[in-house]
């Protein structure tokens, strides 16, 4: 089993076709969906989509 570390609420993203944005869940497992507000619109993405974005982000 591979070891996970939870990526709490508010969290920050950026997506190269939405912008910068934020989870509003946390995320505790890969295989999830999770919430994120885009220019104050709400996705409902993969969280392996959001892991992927985290380890892109230019900051």
């Amino acid at each position: 089993m591979t070891k996970f570390k939870v990526i709490p609420p508010t969290t920050t993203v950026y997506c190269k076709q939405r912008g910068e944005g934020w989870t509003l869940t946390g995320i505790t497992d890969i295989d999830e969906n999770t919430s994120v507000m885009f220019g104050g619109t709400r996705y409902t993405i993969p969280a392996k989509e959001i892991i992927e974005m985290r380890l892109m982000a230019p900051f």
